[in-house]
């Protein structure tokens, strides 16, 4: 394994509680969702437009 040792690290200060934890996560995960459905829907457009030529 590589050991991965970076010289700059991101400290965020204060502390998150857990509500706002899990409402970061979702609101993460939605986009996440979302973006996975605009690039299947954007594939599948391809698909029907190579094919119909």
């Amino acid at each position: 394994m590589i050991n991965y040792n970076p010289k700059h690290q991101i400290k965020v200060g204060g502390k998150m509680s857990t509500e706002a934890a899990d409402k970061a996560g979702l609101k993460l995960a939605n986009s996440a969702f979302i973006l996975s459905i605009c690039v299947g829907l954007s594939a599948l457009i391809f698909a029907v437009g190579y094919f119909l030529k």
